[in-house]
């Protein structure tokens, strides 16, 4: 005779609640343990493959002696998946992420206890979405600002060469160099050694102890300056250390820009000097208008966050970070740099980084609500649509552009939506036009 299998129970109570939390204390009978052990030990029998005994054949004493531990450990994962979900039905909880266990203490033949934590989804009502008060600068092309975009373009057409040997460099001079490099115990380090190195004294970029020493200097001079290099400098040859740099300028050489007449426009594969600033005024034009949609959806959602603040899942905001953190490592390493000094911004910036990631999950949150409310969403047509706009602008590769939306669809998808979703914040919010001349560079300074 079959003997009817009891009906599986547990207790559970909430330890502790709050708006996005819950932890449930959970009590399982040493009895249904014991059961659920059982079960397990005559599934891991119906697999196991023992010496002497067929599949499926070997006595249960025996598995229990060899693989009881195996069946514990089923066993525990079965009793806590099951509690942990009707636990959480139990109290009405739609956890927005795996439950955490916090505590755990079983041994067989006695009472199991657990607890364990989980978070939910906030209530998000989001205010103020329509007629969001922005004011749009508008700057726009002068003769004057469009002069110096020209003059910016001469100069990154500029010919470098060289100058009397009595000519004494300036700040925006370029300089030819040799140098040899000696640590601080006088032995040269050949491997930083170098000869004929152009230095561009205008750049930033350019090590501040060579710019400071090369300016006023000319051809055939001698120099010296000292450098301490950081400890997580890229090179390690000389991270850390202090080094001697004996230097000999070869040539000092001037930019020479060139002529802005019709040759030079004819340089740039134009037909006179009128087409080619009216060819710069419309890329200025271009780029104006992007930043003004930049400015206008940062200061959109830069609204959006200060007046919706509300509690968000901690789990999904230490997801972001992690993503955030990802980002940054992989910047520093194609800029060259160690992991050390990757650690050390990474450590430093911390906080920044916390901040970021709570507002990209509660912003998250904002638009996913407003998307609901104003039911905005991208149809199938309009995927197809984009997808026919990347095969016009990809001739030949329609093959490729299918592929690709089969395998990206949802982000496709998503991205199309986000934009759909600005367009709509931008077209009901109250902007007013300020328009002002277009600011120079040089007043900028």
């Amino acid at each position: 005779m079959t003997q009817t299998k009891k009906e599986f129970q547990f207790a559970s109570s909430v330890k502790d609640r709050k708006p996005l939390s819950i932890t449930i204390e959970i009590g399982v009978a040493s009895s249904f343990l014991d059961d659920e052990i059982a079960t397990e030990l005559e599934q891991i029998q119906k697999e196991a493959r023992l010496d002497g005994f067929r599949a499926g054949k070997a006595p249960i004493d025996l598995i229990k002696d060899k693989f009881l531990e195996q069946a514990k450990n089923r066993a525990v994962e079965n009793v806590i998946r099951r509690t942990v979900f009707d636990a959480l039905r139990k109290e009405n909880f739609a956890p927005v992420d795996a439950p955490i266990i916090d505590e755990f203490d079983y041994e067989i033949g006695k009472d199991m206890k657990y607890s364990f934590s989980a978070e939910c989804h906030p209530v998000v009502e989001v205010k103020g979405y329509k007629n969001i008060p922005i004011q749009k600068e508008i700057f726009k092309v002068t003769d004057a600002s469009l002069a110096e975009s020209l003059e910016a373009l001469g100069k990154s057409n500029a010919k470098i060469v060289p100058v009397d040997v009595n000519t004494v460099a300036d700040e925006e001079s370029l300089v030819l160099i040799d140098f040899d490099a000696f640590d601080e115990a006088g032995n040269k380090v050949q491997e930083v050694t170098t000869k004929n190195q152009l230095i561009d004294l205008s750049s930033q970029s350019t090590i501040k102890e060579f710019r400071d020493v090369l300016k006023g200097s000319k051809a055939g001079d001698l120099k010296e300056t000292k450098i301490t290099y950081p400890s997580a400098y890229q090179n390690k040859l000389i991270a850390g250390k202090t080094i001697l740099f004996k230097v000999k300028v070869n040539e000092v050489k001037v930019r020479q820009n060139p002529k802005l007449d019709d040759e030079f426009a004819k340089d740039m594969g134009l037909s006179n000097l009128d087409e080619l600033k009216s060819k710069i005024k419309e890329a200025v034009e271009q780029e104006e208008k992007r930043r003004q949609d930049i400015t206008v959806e940062k200061e959109i959602i830069g609204f959006l966050l200060k007046n919706n603040v509300f509690d968000v899942p901690q789990s999904l905001v230490s997801n972001k970070e992690a993503q955030l953190i990802e980002r940054m490592r992989d910047y520093f390493q194609k800029q060259g740099e160690p992991k050390e000094y990757a650690d050390q911004e990474i450590e430093k910036s911390k906080e920044s980084i916390n901040k970021e990631a709570n507002n990209d999950v509660r912003l998250a949150y904002i638009l996913s609500f407003i998307c609901d409310k104003e039911h905005i969403d991208v149809t199938d047509e309009e995927l197809e649509e984009d997808k026919k706009k990347m095969k016009a602008s990809n001739p030949s590769r329609d093959k490729e552009v299918d592929e690709y939306f089969a395998k990206n669809r949802e982000n496709i998808k998503a991205s199309l939506k986000e934009t759909k979703l600005l367009q709509f914040l931008v077209g009901n919010a109250s902007i007013k036009e300020v328009i002002k001349d277009m600011p120079l560079k040089k007043e900028k300074k």
